[in-house]
């Protein structure tokens, strides 16, 4: 795995998914209705054009920052966007009407099983991946 870790291998992939998602998604959606509660959706998960923006920002993030920048910035922001897909998932479960802004329509709606897997493994990676290192560093002596 060279001495790349675990965060840096797997968040660019992850993000290039969610950048594939957001362009995709303008397909089905197109511009129209930038904030509304439509019934447009990919693979039968909901969107707007809203929701893609969201996801090519959030594929970008991961991108950039596991790629141009050092294994511990890459850990941290793996942990913050799954933490951040978390919390969409808890806001996108307690209340029907939380996330239309996002086309998203309560607890039944796919795509909050989306954010809670993703978020989960996202999460487990970043915590993985941070333990890695520090262990990597403490057999260095730099730790």
């Amino acid at each position: 795995m060279n001495d790349k870790s675990l965060a840096q291998v797997i968040g660019p992939i992850l993000g290039l998914v969610y950048v594939l998602v957001g362009i995709a998604g303008f397909f089905v959606t197109g511009f129209d209705n930038f904030f509304q509660d439509t019934d447009d959706a990919l693979l039968g998960f909901s969107l707007n054009p809203f929701h893609n923006v969201l996801h090519l920002a959030a594929g970008l993030f991961l991108v950039i920052m596991c790629t141009a920048f050092s294994a511990p910035v890459a850990e941290g922001a793996v942990l913050g966007a799954g933490l951040a897909l978390i919390v969409l998932f808890v806001l996108g479960v307690t209340a029907p009407d939380n996330l239309t802004i996002l086309s998203m329509n309560g607890e039944g709606d796919p795509e909050n099983f989306n954010h809670l897997v993703v978020g989960v493994t996202l999460l487990a990676v970043g915590l993985i991946s941070s333990g890695q290192t520090q262990a990597r560093l403490k057999r260095q002596g730099l730790a």
